[in-house]
């Protein structure tokens, strides 16, 4: 079915709210999880209708119906508020024809999730479990995609590591402070933990840099070189099951100015700063002459907007993030 895989990756700028439903927990509004490991996830139908809205409001705005047409020959037909001038290019013997969309994507998966720090005010933290997951994910867009030195000896699953000796967050010499917990430094990565792809071989958090930030010196591109940690699998798993951001929110009465009786409730959200990301699908457009694989990537990429919003809460400014594709 789908000849080409792209990853997408997702920065969020705003805490975001992709929410799984109400529950009976602590919180009442809990974000999308992975079943078998707990980390947080943005589900693949919640990716695709924010990026299908985001991009329809992109090729709307001039009012071109050609651009209207794309979306659905992309994304699938879907005739809920179609003029009936679109629907009349999807008709087949007086009917609709209805047909799969030429583009998927696969659930978010978590990279990189910040934490307080007590120096250098955040670590993005990862451990080897979603570094080797990163990897195999690559595989499928790049099958020379390798993490080249990630199975040496000294690399321990029960050990702290960081990239850079110049990391900012450093205390006492070789200790870091990720919210209440101190961790000893075990060994830095720097130049060990190596991306190798057909374009060569570089330093991971270098690699990120330059397709994330385009290694221009900015903050964020020095930020994310010296200042990722990667922890123990359980650790991690501790710190995005307990480090997220829970809100209560309420409702007022407008009659009493007070509190509504029964509308207190809390939701929990991904915190500013996380990356994720996600696999982009492409195929032949599912039609006699349709488009080809090229051209359906070719439409998304020229018209996904940098900044899109998922998830709950827009009113709010949640739900921000940035988008950024990389070609391998």
């Amino acid at each position: 079915m789908y000849r080409k895989v792209r990853p997408l990756f997702f920065i969020c700028q705003t805490p975001t709210h992709v929410g799984s439903g109400s529950e009976l927990g602590v919180v009442d509004l809990p974000i999308q999880r992975e079943r078998h490991t707990g980390f947080p996830k943005f589900e693949a139908s919640s990716i695709k209708g924010s990026l299908r809205e985001a991009i329809e409001r992109q090729v709307s705005s001039g009012g071109d119906e050609s651009g209207q047409e794309m979306i659905h020959r992309v994304f699938g037909f879907d005739d809920d508020g179609v003029s009936e001038s679109i629907k009349n290019k999807f008709k087949k013997n007086g009917k609709v024809e209805s047909f799969a969309g030429a583009i998927g994507f696969t659930d978010a998966r978590l990279l990189l999730f910040p934490v307080k720090s007590m120096r250098g005010v955040f670590a993005w933290v990862t451990c080897l479990r979603a570094l080797k997951q990163f990897a195999r994910d690559m595989q499928l867009v790049d099958p020379t995609f390798e993490f080249v030195g990630v199975n040496a000896d000294f690399i321990g699953t029960n050990e702290v590591y960081l990239f850079n000796p110049d990391s900012s967050l450093k205390v006492n010499g070789n200790c870091i402070v990720l919210e209440e917990f101190t961790f000893e430094v075990s060994n830095e990565l720097n130049g060990v933990l190596q991306i190798k792809t057909n374009a060569g071989t570089e330093n991971f958090p270098d690699w990120l840099a330059k397709e994330l930030f385009n290694d221009n010196g900015s903050y964020w591109s020095e930020k994310i070189k010296k200042d990722i940690v990667v922890l123990p699998d359980d650790d991690f798993t501790d710190f995005v099951n307990m480090s997220t951001e829970v809100v209560t929110r309420t409702k007022i009465d407008n009659a009493t100015g007070t509190v509504k009786d029964g509308a207190l409730f809390n939701e929990e959200y991904l915190p500013a700063e996380s990356v994720l990301y996600t696999l982009v699908l492409t195929a032949n457009e599912f039609k006699k002459e349709g488009m080809k694989e090229e051209d359906v990537f070719k439409f998304f990429k020229s018209n996904l907007p940098e900044v899109v919003q998922i998830g709950a809460n827009a009113t709010l400014g949640k739900g921000i993030v940035t988008t950024k594709i990389v070609e391998l």
